[in-house]
């Protein structure tokens, strides 16, 4: 009981560390958008009343974003790709909080185009100076660990089950270099504190419980240790865990399966005659590719607005149909997503079901559709896409389940893309270009699995150089 009132009070302080941080940082960037200013506006009085108010507000705005979205229960060597969004939306809060502190004449100067920037320049510092700071911490940590067994640079995992093999597995994984064992997961709330193996026993009884725990404690797979015993496997666990983005791995694909995120069953299916490919990018590597994929679909988004509004008028000119257009597809972990498009055919394009582009004489096609395939602007509206985080710019090209499941029928290694986010673009794209049968779906698969097996900063600005240039000098893909 002793050790677990200790560990309620390292997570309580930690958690207050964290957020005094960030609370430090956004009260920093809202001081550094008020010189910047200054410093481009007139001169103008009560000045550092202005000022005073202003951060005031802001740190209060600030808790109040910080608490709403929980960024403080984001451990910091942990935290990069889950804060980016977090973070973001802590940051419009506060924005929005201090808005509404100009509209109802609390703060503010009277003069609205020095407020608005002020609004605008304390967004973007926040928002910019949060990540980095994390970034930087990572960066820091890892660069100042004693050995290369640091918890910084190991996977987080939970061990399912009280059994012996379970412990077993426990003691063994507690010694790896690739492993940080946070605990045992049990479903038995008699067990929950108990202490094996100086592990802590956790329990959950629905899925929000565990999503608890894996916000809390940075969990990133579940591990059986025994695969082979059917009644040792908590099939409803395996759901939830991919419904959550939590891995979930068998004791013997530890090592092979490091990155997976399959059930039993897909594991099994795959290994009977093909190796398990792994994602050949590192953790860093993602964690930064995450971060700079925000940050210009962002930027992309403001300074491609005037292009997104033209297109729009012209969809909706042309037959008063919806401009955009939105299509179920699966993405990472295997979870559906809504990926957005501008409308380039007619609105009864499916009405006889789902049917695959044919190119451009394709006759859905409208007039404006046919010009803004020809020119990829139908895909502008993905940017949106990146921002949240269902896709990156570069990766897979996500496709809907009713295909996936034909295309599994014949080649289940598809399974190994839901390790990564899709793409606007890819490697096969530049290759195969758009797929109308299943055939070249399956061909598209190899360069899909290729991409991933290398998947480096190199070969994604390879990939990017190469799709600006074929659409420069036109190619068709």
């Amino acid at each position: 009981m002793a050790k677990i009132t200790k560990d309620l009070q390292e997570d309580f302080a930690r958690n207050w560390i964290i957020l005094l941080l960030d609370l430090s940082i956004s009260g920093v960037a809202s001081l550094v958008a008020i010189l910047l200013m200054r410093w481009m506006s007139e001169p103008f009085f009560g000045f550092q009343k202005f000022t005073l108010i202003w951060l005031m507000v802001s740190i209060i705005a600030s808790f109040i974003g910080f608490y709403l979205m929980k960024t403080y229960r984001i451990v910091i060597r942990y935290s990069s790709l889950t804060a980016v969004s977090k973070l973001t939306n802590a940051t419009l809060i506060k924005e929005s909080i201090l808005g509404l502190g100009i509209l109802l004449g609390f703060i503010g100067n009277g003069l609205v185009r020095v407020d608005i920037t002020t609004i605008v320049l304390d967004a973007l510092f926040s928002v910019f100076f949060l990540i980095i700071v994390r970034v930087v911490m990572i960066q820091a940590l890892n660069t100042l660990s004693t050995s290369v067994e640091d918890e910084i640079g190991k996977v987080r995992v939970m061990v399912y089950g009280t059994s012996n093999k379970s412990i077993a597995v426990l003691t063994r994984l507690s010694v790896s270099q690739h492993y940080d064992v946070i605990g045992i997961l049990s479903d038995k709330p008699e067990q929950a504190g108990q202490i094996i193996q100086d592990k802590k026993v956790f329990t959950y009884q629905t899925q929000e419980e565990l999503d608890e725990l894996r916000r809390r404690h940075g969990i990133e797979c579940i591990l059986f240790a025994d695969s082979s015993d059917q009644a040792a496997i908590n099939h409803d666990l395996i759901d939830q865990c991919l419904a959550l983005g939590i891995h979930v791995l068998n004791a013997p694909k530890i090592e092979d399966a490091k990155y997976g995120n399959m059930s039993k069953e897909a594991v099994q299916e795959i290994s009977r005659d093909v190796e398990y490919i792994t994602d050949g990018m590192t953790s860093f590597g993602k964690n930064m590719k995450r971060i700079v994929d925000c940050a210009i679909s962002g930027a992309c988004l403001i300074v491609f607005s005037p292009l997104f509004l033209i297109v729009y008028i012209a969809i909706k000119m042309e037959d008063h149909g919806p401009a955009i257009y939105k299509q179920e597809r699966i993405g990472r972990f295997g979870r559906p997503f809504y990926i957005y498009k501008f409308r380039s055919m007619r609105t009864d394009a499916e009405a006889m079901g789902p049917a695959l582009y044919a190119g451009e004489e394709d006759p859905r096609l409208t007039k404006v559709g046919r010009f803004i395939r020809a020119h990829h602007l139908d895909e502008l509206p993905q940017l949106f896409n990146v921002f949240v985080g269902d896709m990156a710019f570069i990766g897979w090209r996500p496709e809907r389940k009713f295909y996936i499941d034909q295309i599994m029928e014949r080649d289940p290694r598809y399974y190994y893309l839901y390790q990564i986010r899709p793409g606007v673009t890819s490697y096969a794209t530049l290759y195969n270009g758009y797929t109308d049968t299943i055939e070249k779906m399956l061909k598209r698969l190899e360069y899909d699995l290729h991409y991933l097996r290398h998947r480096s900063w190199l070969f994604d600005i390879r990939i990017l150089g190469m799709t600006f240039m074929s659409i420069v000098f036109g190619k068709k893909f």
